[in-house]
């Protein structure tokens, strides 16, 4: 650890050094005309510390662009600053502020990339999106450094986006052209013994005609829990101002990722007892087989036109395309008894998806008839097409014991994953038109209709087709909104939303079958206030939801419905003595309806009835540029299994860190460090129905960085 952290040091110093010898300029701060002409911008701001920021248009889909105020839905928003302050490397900890949301994975495992809003799993085929555009996220885990922010809209979003899980939809926004130039590198450590390097340049050239923004990110060493990571992305924005008007814009994303030596998650299948055993330490080597692994890559690029009509009206068109590749040797344990012992399995396979999607839309404004109508109309298509192996291997090799060193595992068997083929599509086509209806200074209406023609197919090894789905659903939305002053809204909303089905997990009799789409419907009320000092959200909802859950036979099935009910506030203030304080507190019940009779009325599985967070933030006196956080992180106990056999114990969380902004050569410089889990607390987190992974124990990071 000494060599590590003399290594780190070394490193800063040269960086630093390398300053005196570098350009000034002060461009790391995103033009307001830049960000005018971005493709998706960001909702209202959510920092660790500073002044109050001008509101900026939300990016909602269908909805067009609007303020976060004129949407009348429950939004949140982490921008760039917050995940540098927070040395934020991972999705499971963009949202860590807000109550509502929940990881289901750790970083360094190989479930890493989703998260639980509001009691509901974000979807892997339309939950994520990359600038508004749809991306495949399964076992992903996307370069942070590349976004401006990251963006969550709350609740059903079947009108904005089209089919998506009720619980909302997460948009990537990737980082502009800068009108001045910027260059700004950085260097990092994180327990215990990962080291990564960031490279952040961005200006424009021929008078201003041309933008551009690169980011390069190299990540490598030993986590916490003995594995191994080495990721290396790059990203690049373009902007072309072909007119006053017309502006051409591009993005390309590309990442290659490796995790050697960790390991999936836990599974109470073939439990016996009463309780579930208590969690090791997250940092105790789990990885059994010494030939395990994940690897993705991951590639994104888009294009699009954006039109400014005039003062009114506007129209744009994006075209998108994205490709996974994953290819993965892990280990399932499945845990047998409160002993701890468990059963080590081999899972072995490989994936790939590709997904293209097209969309234009126009928005503008009129009056007609005494009312002031807001209006957007579009034309959507999206295409996804997957490829696995005909069957992966699922296999034991052994037993261990989660508090006793583990013992290395061989298998002498041979399988071969070289073979894949084409074994599910679907598509959508979608047209859509929202009006919201001014009626006075106070009162509006909107009211939306998205139809979609949506179909889905697998298919057998043989090319067959195995099972197919179509449907032609038309989605509404209506939110009525009262605007007692400037900076406080009032809404009622309801949404109707359609979700493609799962693929069935591999420890269930019918492992690999895609379920049928699952419909939702939402009901919230809500208030918002951005004031000047403070800020505060607050809102009631109701989800009906369709129920996935494995019955009495093993099967993994598609039936019933799910209710959930729920209540969540969230604000900040700033104190006139230069501190900050964020809170929020989320209340969420779940219960199963008409679904198999064995579990009516049973709690829905994997939603803590209480959650909670509280951050401070501030400068430290005594030292200019010093600034200190803390959060605290509350998560109430869960059940486990849809049969309320399990719980997980509730836990609390601490973190920790500081800042120090200085110059060096009249360049800025930050410095950071944060410990994460400061009290070392060991807990079980929750992945999905009967599936958990050892919590992320105290863990270290250490950052610096430069403008040049």
């Amino acid at each position: 650890m000494q060599t590590n952290l003399k290594a780190v040091g070394a490193a800063i110093a040269a960086l630093l050094s390398s300053a005196t010898y570098a350009q000034n300029q002060n461009g790391a701060t995103l033009a307001q005309n830049d960000v005018d002409r971005a493709p998706s911008v960001a909702l209202s701001t959510v920092t660790v510390q500073g002044s109050r920021i001008k509101q900026l248009p939300v990016s909602a889909g269908a909805l067009g662009a609007r303020s976060d105020l004129e949407t009348p839905f429950s939004t949140r928003q982490v921008d760039a600053e917050d995940l540098e302050n927070r040395q934020v490397k991972s999705l499971g900890k963009i949202f860590a502020n807000d109550p509502a949301v929940m990881s289901l994975g750790d970083t360094y495992s190989f479930n890493a990339y989703s998260i639980n809003v509001r009691g509901i799993p974000l979807d892997d085929y339309n939950g994520y999106k990359i600038n508004g555009l749809p991306f495949f996220m399964t076992t992903v885990e996307l370069p942070v450094e590349t976004f401006e922010s990251v963006q969550l809209l709350k609740g059903a979003s079947g009108f904005m986006y089209g089919f998506g899980a009720p619980g909302g939809i997460i948009n990537f926004v990737t980082k502009k052209p800068t009108d001045k130039p910027l260059l700004a590198l950085d260097v990092g450590y994180r327990s215990d013994g990962v080291f990564s390097e960031h490279v952040d340049a961005g200006g424009r050239v021929d008078d201003g005609r041309y933008g551009y923004r690169l980011n390069l990110t190299h990540e490598q060493g030993e986590t916490y829990n003995g594995a191994d990571v080495l990721r290396n992305s790059a990203s690049l924005s373009l902007d072309a101002r072909l007119a006053p008007s017309l502006t051409w814009t591009a993005d390309a994303i590309y990442q290659s990722r490796r995790v050697k030596g960790g390991v999936q998650d836990f599974f109470v299948d073939d439990f016996v007892g009463a309780a579930i055993p208590q969690a090791p330490s997250g940092r105790k080597h789990l990885s059994a087989h010494e030939n395990t692994f994940f690897n993705s890559n991951v590639f994104f690029v888009s294009t699009g036109l954006q039109w400014k009509i005039d003062p009114a009206w506007s129209a744009k068109i994006d075209v998108s395309r994205s490709q996974d590749r994953r290819r993965y040797s892990g280990q399932w344990m499945g845990l047998l008894n409160e002993a701890g012992d468990y059963t080590v399995y081999l899972n072995k396979a490989q994936g790939a998806a590709t997904y293209e999607q097209a969309q234009a839309l126009i928005e503008g404004s009129f009056a007609t008839g005494g009312l002031q109508h807001q209006v957007t109309v579009g034309l959507a298509w999206q295409g996804l097409n997957k490829q696995t192996v005909p069957k992966s291997l699922y296999t034991p090799i052994g037993t261990q014991n989660l508090y006793t060193p583990v013992t290395p595992l061989t298998w002498s068997g041979s399988y071969d994953d070289s073979l894949q083929y084409h074994n599910y599509h679907s598509a959508q086509r979608a047209v859509f038109a929202s009006d919201t209806l001014q009626f006075s200074e106070a009162w509006s209406l909107l009211a939306g209709l998205r139809y979609s023609d949506y179909g889905q197919t697998s298919y057998t090894t043989t090319g067959a087709v195995s099972n197919a789905y179509k449907k032609t659903p038309v989605s509404p939305t209506l939110a009525l909104m009262y605007r007692p002053r400037p900076d406080t809204l009032v809404y009622a909303s309801y949404v109707e939303a359609l979700e493609q089905g799962s693929t069935v997990g591999t420890t269930y009799a019918n492992a690999d079958e895609v379920l049928a789409p699952i419909k939702s419907r939402q009901y919230e009320l809500g208030v918002k206030h951005d004031g000047r000092r403070w800020g505060a959200t607050a809102s009631v909802f109701q989800i009906e939801h369709g129920a996935e859950y494995a019955n009495a036979r093993n099967y993994y099935v598609s039936d019933g419905q799910v209710r959930l009910r729920g209540v969540e506030a969230n604000g900040h203030v700033d104190l006139p003595v230069g501190v900050r304080l964020d809170g929020g507190l989320a209340w969420t019940a779940g219960t199963y309806r008409e679904t198999d009779a064995s579990l009516v009325g049973n709690r829905v599985e994997g939603i803590p009835k209480w959650q909670a967070s509280l951050g401070v933030s501030g400068a430290l006196p005594g030292v200019d540029g010093l600034s200190a956080n803390a959060e605290l992180h509350y998560d109430k106990r869960l059940t486990l299994d849809a049969n309320n056999r399990y719980e997980l114990p509730g836990y609390s969380l601490v973190n920790l860190g500081l800042s120090y902004r200085t110059r060096l050569a009249d360049h800025p410089v930050t410095l950071r460090a944060g410990v994460d889990n400061v009290f070392n607390r060991g807990y079980w987190g929750f992945l999905q129905s009967g599936y958990i992974f050892a919590g992320t124990p105290r863990t270290v990071g250490l950052n610096a960085k430069i403008e040049l």
